[in-house]
């Protein structure tokens, strides 16, 4: 009976836990499917939008699933910040080269993923929105959604980093398959990059702040470049 009772609540653990990837690929599959037009302008903006109140709802399901261990990772990241920091600084920067080589060399041969135009777009229109989600709330979700739930449930080091970050790259540029803009699989190669990084971050440090830090960061690098006209 206690066998049982345990493989239940093991079972049990799982679905909790993983079924909230499984419902952020839901909700997003119902947004592609709402919003099929990646070349309109309003259909990107809605996307982006509802996108954003979705983060927004995840956000809270997170914080109240994970709470305690927020608190106490935010604790030690505090106390240690500059340590982690080091640990995770030459990773990052090494990731970040590859990531940019990589999508500029496919950028060459195809179009920019929906998922970046969406995000200019959405700038351009609602630009203290579109900060918000993509420094604060994008970073906070994407990182517990990607990294903390599968490190509690995968043992091996190499095969959480390397399904850590390919589901993270995939996250990416999922509408865009799901609308039948299939070459936008070669740019799962950037995504995962620093999706692979962020997750070498997150195993190295064991604090889920720092690779949501450094998340942060990205997304504030190209940022940048983009308004400096880089990128």
């Amino acid at each position: 009976m206690e066998k049982i009772n345990t493989f239940w609540k093991i079972l049990s653990d799982f679905f909790k836990e993983f079924g909230l990837i499984f419902l952020y690929f839901l909700v997003n599959l119902s947004l592609s499917l709402f919003f099929p037009d990646s070349q309109n302008t309003n259909d990107i903006l809605k996307y982006t939008l509802s996108n954003i109140l979705i983060n927004l709802i995840l956000l809270i399901i997170f914080l109240l699933i994970f709470r305690k261990d927020i608190i106490a990772k935010w604790n030690d990241y505090q106390k240690k910040f500059k340590t982690y920091f080091k640990k995770s600084f030459i990773i990052y920067f090494i990731g970040l080269f590859f990531m940019i080589i990589s999508y500029n060399i496919i950028n060459v041969f195809y179009n920019m993923p929906l998922n970046e135009l969406a995000n200019r777009q959405n700038l351009l229109s609602f630009p203290i929105s579109s900060f918000i989600n993509i420094l604060i709330i994008a970073p906070i979700v994407e990182e517990l959604l990607t990294r903390i739930i599968l490190k509690r449930n995968i043992n091996n080091k190499y095969i959480y980093i390397i399904l850590s970050g390919s589901i993270f790259g995939f996250l990416h540029i999922f509408g865009s398959l799901v609308n039948g803009i299939t070459y936008e699989l070669l740019y799962l190669i950037p995504y995962s990059a620093i999706g692979i990084v962020l997750s070498l971050i997150y195993y190295k440090t064991d604090n889920i702040w720092t690779s949501i830090s450094f998340h942060a960061l990205h997304n504030l690098i190209c940022l940048i470049l983009i308004f400096g006209g880089i990128a």
